[in-house]
């Protein structure tokens, strides 16, 4: 076995994490964490197909994996709405992920479904995400360190910003300087994204007891309001 093939499994392995543990607690309820159950999943049947460990002819492939390219940035934007409590931050998010939705409908009336529309929906969707996972993992480290909560949510935007950072790398390498290293740059995503689906998964479990305690919360909140409002 190659070392592409066995990183390959283990990359499989890996993002089984977050889906099982988004599974284990229940997290899909919430629409942004449901998301993130999506986009690990569509990515872990395309790179099951990849490893022809699920056997499918290159035509279904090739168009899944140009699907799986259409979904990152939307689902990924919809899963950072877990980051943002506010409705005003909220509400810009999905007005992105709507124009951004149109741009791909774009792309495509002009290019095509095909694999040359990807680089021309990658290239700034990678920049948002990025840009946008950034602020949200700055914001929410100085909340970490002033008030000593929410680590789990630090782990998690650090394992987004990790892989977003490594998919742009391989992106430059593989679309503008066109490498002939195709082997390296796989290498390089799978490692990618094992590391940052086994921190993710991490991230995502400590959010358990958090969650908890949110929700306990709001039915405190719930029950004080019917008090005083009787």
């Amino acid at each position: 076995m190659n070392w592409n093939a066995f990183f390959g499994i283990a990359c499989i392995i890996s993002l089984t994490a977050p889906v099982a543990v988004i599974l284990y607690h229940r997290y899909y309820k919430h629409r942004s964490l449901a998301a993130l159950l999506i986009y690990y999943s569509v990515t872990l049947i395309y790179i099951l197909m990849s490893q022809n460990i699920i056997p499918v002819n290159n035509t279904i492939r090739i168009n899944f994996g140009i699907l799986n390219n259409y979904l990152d940035v939307p689902l990924m934007l919809t899963a950072l709405l877990f980051f943002c409590p506010n409705k005003q931050k909220q509400n810009i998010i999905r007005l992105l992920t709507y124009l951004f939705i149109a741009y791909e409908v774009l792309i495509t009336i002009i290019h095509g479904f095909k694999p040359v529309s990807i680089v021309y929906i990658m290239g700034p969707g990678l920049a948002i995400i990025i840009s946008y996972t950034f602020y949200l993992f700055m914001r929410q480290v100085k909340f970490t360190i002033m008030h000593g909560k929410n680590h789990g949510r630090v782990m998690m935007l650090a394992a987004i910003f990790f892989s977003y950072a490594c998919y742009a790398l391989i992106y430059y390498f593989y679309y503008v300087q066109k490498t002939p290293y195709v082997k390296d740059t796989e290498l390089i995503y799978f490692i990618a994204t094992i590391i940052s689906t086994l921190v993710m998964a991490i991230g995502l479990h400590l959010m358990n007891k958090r969650m908890k305690e949110l929700q306990s919360l709001r039915v405190t909140r719930k029950e004080l309001a019917m008090i005083f409002n009787s």
